[in-house]
């Protein structure tokens, strides 16, 4: 079954956020426990603050990904996100064009690495994800699920 725009629900995908008292490269093992375990992070932003850190992410498997973190008692929490495949620098500006357009408004933005083929991508945190979504398939831009973005 498909929703508005073409996303099939099994297909979203799932942004993880976890925060931390901040502590000297928190940041850093915490992305080196999700590599170990054979995992890829392909958007990584972090905000270092002087008592709480937080990073934000997606990776290739989110389901493996919140296995692992359960196990590890790491608590996150989940939000779903749009991915938009990004052709060109010209391309950026028409995404938000069109999400302004539609009156979506973009909570915060950054970029991911799809795949070893330097093909690259945005992630977008909206106010209204379905909504997003079915602009920017509308209007022709390349939105992908998690199926797109795992190996």
């Amino acid at each position: 079954m498909e929703v508005k725009g073409g996303v099939k629900p099994k297909d979203r995908v799932i942004q993880f956020t976890v925060s931390c008292e901040t502590k000297d490269s928190w940041i850093s093992n915490f992305v080196n426990l999700i590599v170990a375990n054979g995992h890829y992070i392909l958007g990584f932003m972090g905000e270092y603050g002087m008592e709480i850190s937080c990073v934000r992410f997606i990776t290739e498997s989110s389901s493996e990904v919140r296995a692992l973190l359960e196990a590890h008692g790491i608590h996150f929490c989940e939000r779903e996100v749009i991915v938009v495949c990004l052709r060109s620098l010209d391309n950026l500006d028409g995404i938000l064009r069109c999400l302004r357009a539609g009156e979506i408004s973009v909570l915060y933005a950054y970029g991911l690495m799809i795949n070893t083929q330097s093909r690259t991508g945005i992630i977008l945190m909206v106010d209204d994800v379905v909504a997003g979504t079915e602009m920017l398939t509308r209007s022709g831009y390349e939105v992908l699920g998690q199926s797109d973005l795992s190996r």
